[in-house]
């Protein structure tokens, strides 16, 4: 398992927080998300045989909002 934090723009409340975890949680391989609204990060562990950073960039943007990799 591999671990990313995203820096997640576009979240205003707790529903724009839950909608983005359920998107990253909504890609194949990945085994946990949790988005935190205070600090617009998200955490996600995730197969990397199975899922990459930008198909997890890319479910954020489909939802609506925007990621980058934290550093």
């Amino acid at each position: 398992m591999t671990e990313v934090q995203f820096q997640i723009q576009g979240m205003h409340c707790d529903h724009c927080a839950m909608r983005v975890q359920k998107a990253l949680a909504s890609v194949p391989g990945v085994a946990r998300a949790v988005v935190t609204l205070q600090s617009g990060r998200a955490r996600v562990e995730y197969d990397e045989g199975t899922a990459t950073a930008q198909a997890l960039t890319d479910a954020v943007a489909k939802a609506g909002y925007s990621a980058s990799v934290a550093g």
